[in-house]
C-alpha cells in the first residue's frame, strides 16, 4: 500500500467530523414494507403461471 493512501486512511480515522445523520423510524418501516410487497409480488406473480403451466402439462399428458 502506498504511503499517501494510508496517510489518508489515517487522518479520515483520527479527524472525522459527526455527520448529524438520522434516518426516523417512518423511513425504516417503509423500507421493510418494500421489501415484502415484493416478496409477495414474486410469489404471486411467480407461483401462478407455473401452476398454470404444470396444470395444461398434466392435463395434455392425460390425453
Amino acid at each position: 500500500m502506498k504511503p499517501a493512501a494510508i496517510l489518508f486512511t489515517v487522518a479520515i480515522a483520527v479527524f472525522h467530523t459527526p455527520s448529524h445523520a438520522y434516518v426516523d423510524p417512518g423511513s425504516g418501516m417503509l423500507l421493510i414494507q418494500g421489501i415484502i410487497a415484493a416478496i409477495g409480488a414474486f410469489v404471486v406473480f411467480i407461483k401462478n403461471p407455473i401452476e398454470a403451466i404444470k396444470r395444461l402439462i398434466s392435463r395434455l399428458r392425460k390425453k
